[in-house]
């Protein structure tokens, strides 16, 4: 970017300057980010490298490192989401309307582990569990509960299920749409369909093998976007926010995101389709944690490598799929039950980060996470905090303000070149189905938990109240509590579907998606049906276990 000679002219000061501060004493602590990239005192042009136009660029046009968009904020702010859910589908609803009151202009359905691993509540075996971690989401009549009164013509709706759950839980979503009488071309939102969310982000309980939980979430891509039966939805949303919080670095956060991104496109190609009958409908969540700068430098790296993969492997021809368009949530890990009302500093600088990063959607967490669900108080603080972001900092006045930081832009290209080189890591192993049977990614993910929890016992990481200036438990804010009759009320809807459904009809449905299922086809348009006809969720997955059994994770300890 600089004349050699204008270079060569720094680079003589700079070893004058370096003479004179060696002696000076520094702290005594390791000065490396997150990911143990080692940082030095300053930064100059000498460390930029490269091309403007090649590895920078303007907003909107290629590599896209400052954006997707050529106005970004200054034309729109991002969509401010909050997952909500516990207690019941009306409950849920409640707080929608709560936080849509507030100025929320996304929601997102955060299910229960019952939903989230295709259970019922008749079942024993979790039948405890019902609303305590999320929404319980078993039966379209729950769908109708839960977006009743709710705008979702208007605003887009986030579902929070996985593979295994995928098929059941947005075909009653849609069915219940279809029946209200909402287009479904023109419906909006998201499902997370994440094959590593329900492995290494969560100990599933009797799921199938990888190798079909990867074709169920293509199945999905396939019938909503590439059939173009709902073309306005995401569906899929790569999460490497949930393999964050299990301890792996910023590196390995991207490393996994593109790995599985590349499995699910290389999967969909081979059925026929080309990456741009899709790629544009695919979203991406990443995770804020608490390295400020390493997180600013992995959200403009990510762009580029978006870019190259679709531009370079995938021979993208359309513009607007080249772009990475990406949901950031703040590090639920770096939170803490000691001193709780310090997370909602930790929360507003992590968004900081997602803003300065330039993301399109954002979560900030509660600041009672730590502890419970969030109460109704903390999650109005969570959405107020992205408020006084976008209302009264005017950080948003120009569009990427610290491209051109000797650091930052030194830090986005070396990020991006350990991610290629993590990513060529993950795919010499497989496709990620193959990642996941062998154990490999179940390594990794067990190596960087240890690594992190050595580096919090040395104190090179430092969490405040736990291992400096430590401090009991708080013992004062209110725990949320979620509804204890839940059980009881979801339990008696399923018993009415039940009741009213045509049962005799609905197993002649089943034994069409056994067949589909053994011939290894797509189950969206079965499952469409089914649940139409009052299927539950837990009836769907079991016709999954009974053809394809269930899978026992190589956990790696």
């Amino acid at each position: 970017m600089f004349d050699k000679n204008y270079l060569y002219k720094i680079q003589q000061e700079k070893d004058s300057w370096d003479k004179k501060v060696k002696d000076a004493k520094q702290r005594d602590v390791k000065f490396v980010t997150d990911s143990d990239i080692p940082i030095k005192q300053i930064y100059t042009p000498l460390d930029v490298k490269g091309d403007y136009f090649e590895n920078v660029g303007f907003p909107g046009q290629a590599p896209y490192t400052r954006g997707v968009y050529p106005n970004m904020y200054r034309g729109r702010l991002w969509t401010m989401r909050l997952f909500s859910g516990h207690g019941t589908p009306e409950e849920t609803n409640k707080r929608w309307k709560f936080l849509y009151e507030n100025g929320e202009t996304g929601f997102s359905a955060a299910v229960d582990a019952l939903t989230f691993n295709g259970i019922d509540p008749t079942n024993k075996d979790g039948a405890p569990e019902v609303g305590t971690s999320g929404v319980p989401l078993y039966c379209i009549d729950s769908l109708f509960a839960l977006t009743e009164d709710i705008p979702i013509d208007k605003i887009s709706v986030a579902l929070v299920v996985e593979p295994f759950t995928c098929a059941p839980v947005c075909s009653m979503y849609f069915n219940m749409a279809k029946m209200r009488g909402y287009d479904l071309k023109q419906l909006m939102g998201t499902t997370q369909n994440d094959i590593l969310t329900m492995t290494v982000g969560y100990i599933p309980y009797k799921n199938s093998p990888p190798n079909h939980i990867l074709r169920l979430a293509c199945d999905f891509i396939e019938w909503t976007v590439a059939q173009k039966n709902v073309p306005k939805w995401h569906p899929i949303n790569f999460t490497g926010y949930n393999y964050r919080e299990g301890g792996i670095d910023a590196v390995q956060e991207l490393g996994f995101v593109f790995a599985s991104a590349c499995s699910h496109i290389d999967n969909l190609i081979e059925r026929g389709w080309k990456a741009d009958d899709f790629v544009g409908r695919l979203a991406f969540h990443l995770a804020a944690h608490k390295d400020f700068f390493e997180e600013i430098a992995k959200f403009r790296a990510a762009r580029r490598i978006w870019y190259k993969l679709m531009k370079d492997k995938y021979e993208v021809k359309d513009p607007r799929n080249l772009g990475f368009r990406f949901h950031v949530q703040t590090a639920g890990s770096s939170l803490t039950a000691q001193s709780p009302k310090i997370n909602i500093v930790r929360t507003a600088i992590q968004a900081l980060e997602a803003n300065l990063g330039g993301c399109q959607s954002l979560h900030t967490n509660s600041y009672d996470e730590a502890i419970c669900l969030p109460s109704e108080e903390a999650a109005l603080v969570a959405l107020r905090t992205q408020q006084v972001i976008s209302d009264e900092t005017r950080i948003h006045n120009t569009i990427d303000p610290l491209a051109g930081s000797y650091f930052i832009e030194w830090l986005t290209d070396e990020v991006e070149e350990r991610v290629w080189k993590y990513i060529d890591k993950i795919q010499k192993v497989g496709s990620i189905d193959k990642a996941l049977s062998t154990g490999f990614l179940y390594k990794e993910m067990r190596d960087a938990f240890h690594k992190r929890r050595m580096k919090l016992e040395n104190g090179d990481e430092v969490m405040l109240g736990v291992n400096k200036y430590a401090v009991p438990y708080d013992t004062v804010t209110d725990v949320f509590r979620t509804n204890k009759e839940a059980i009881d009320i979801e339990v008696r809807r399923i018993e009415k579907l039940k009741a009213r459904r045509d049962n005799a009809k609905l197993e002649r449905i089943f034994d069409k998606l056994r067949n589909v299922c053994e011939k290894e086809e797509s189950v969206m348009p079965i499952v469409m049906e089914a649940t139409k006809e009052g299927a539950t969720c837990g009836e769907v997955c079991n016709i999954y276990r009974e053809i394809w059994g269930t899978w026992d994770p190589p956990l790696a300890i």
